[in-house]
């Protein structure tokens, strides 16, 4: 059979339009098969990925040194942090500068969650002092810890039973009663100037560089007639029946003491506690902080954990991370501001 020209145009053009058909398809199904997949990768990426965080071992640096207060938090802490993120958690000790030696180390570690820090309320004070540069800002807050309240404590057999007792004494006798406190700028003493400051009276401040265990034993000894001391350091002696509690420092009363009035209850207002939280540096991703904080309340909400810090002379102190960062900033204003009233800078 012999097939016209025409006829034979027409079975080219056929072909062709079977072979452009066929591409077509072919690019549909390639189109199709990418669609598929980016739904399958969309659903997927509507659950939030699962952080490796954290592979391996964690370094919390404590800004001051070992056997106080806020390293016995920091180890209990981290023992409680290892069985939650399920690697090890080490203590480093950096103490120095009223801790603005550890507090400048954890602030400028690398930000990827392996290094995180104990912060004192120091960290409200180490810049304007003059021992540091960081301030509250530098860090993101993991949780609060807990808190110390600042009491004024005397001896057992001294003549005051009550803030108003000293307060007396002290107008009678301006500047002849001395009280020891933990060293220039801690949050105990500026307590201490601002409740003075209110009572219109002047005391004999001597600090101790050792601390407010020093000033204790001065106390003891007879060498000052009374001291400032945190809850931590005197519920002890308080429970052996050493020492009065004359009053709370602090704003708000102790769950530890609740007899004890606070100063500013009494009419002298102050704020002269201290406290403990955990931070990471400025900077550590989004997803390491959520991790973080979510193993630090699990710690801190613990029954056995609250029992072990109660017993440690430590009240229970919970703010949420983010919310405690504006907190923190505004008590390094106020004491930034008291600092420089009554000259403590180091420089």
């Amino acid at each position: 059979m012999v097939l016209s020209k025409s006829h034979a145009k027409g079975g080219k053009d056929m072909k062709k339009m079977k072979r452009v058909v066929a591409m077509l398809l072919a690019v549909v199904m390639v189109f199709g098969l990418a669609a598929c997949g980016s739904k399958k990768s969309g659903d997927d990426s509507g659950k939030e990925e699962k952080s490796n965080y954290p592979e391996k071992q964690i370094t919390l640096i404590c800004p001051l040194a070992a056997g106080g207060g806020s390293d016995t938090i920091s180890r209990l802490f981290a023992a409680a942090m290892e069985k939650e993120l399920g690697v090890s958690v080490v203590v480093e000790n950096k103490p120095g500068a009223g801790a603005g030696v550890g507090l400048e180390a954890i602030a400028s570690s690398n930000p990827d969650g392996y290094t995180i820090g104990y912060i004192p309320a120091e960290v409200t004070t180490v810049e304007a002092m003059g021992n540091a540069t960081v301030t509250p800002e530098d860090f993101e807050y993991i949780c609060t810890a807990m808190k110390i309240s600042a009491l004024i404590c005397v001896p057992a057999d001294s003549e005051w039973d009550s803030l108003d007792d000293l307060i007396a004494a002290a107008k009678e006798n301006p500047g002849s009663i001395t009280i020891g406190t933990a060293g220039v700028g801690n949050a105990y003493e500026l307590g201490l100037r601002s409740m003075l400051e209110a009572a219109g009276i002047e005391l004999n401040i001597v600090n101790f560089s050792g601390g407010t265990a020093e000033a204790i034993t001065a106390m003891m000894g007879g060498n000052v007639q009374c001291c400032t001391a945190g809850t931590a350091e005197a519920i002890s002696y308080v429970n052996s029946g050493e020492f009065k509690v004359l009053c709370n420092l602090s704003s708000e009363p102790s769950e530890l003491l609740p007899d004890v009035p606070t100063a500013t209850e009494l009419g002298y207002e102050c704020n002269g506690g201290s406290w403990g939280a955990f931070a990471v540096p400025a900077g550590t991703p989004d997803d390491v902080i959520e991790v973080l904080r979510k193993a630090g309340e699990k710690v801190m909400n613990a029954d056995d954990f609250k029992k072990t810090l109660s017993e440690k002379g430590f009240d229970e102190y919970h703010v949420d991370g983010a919310e405690f960062k504006k907190d923190a900033m505004e008590m390094y204003k106020t004491n930034s501001d008291i600092i420089k009233e009554f000259n403590l800078s180091a420089n």
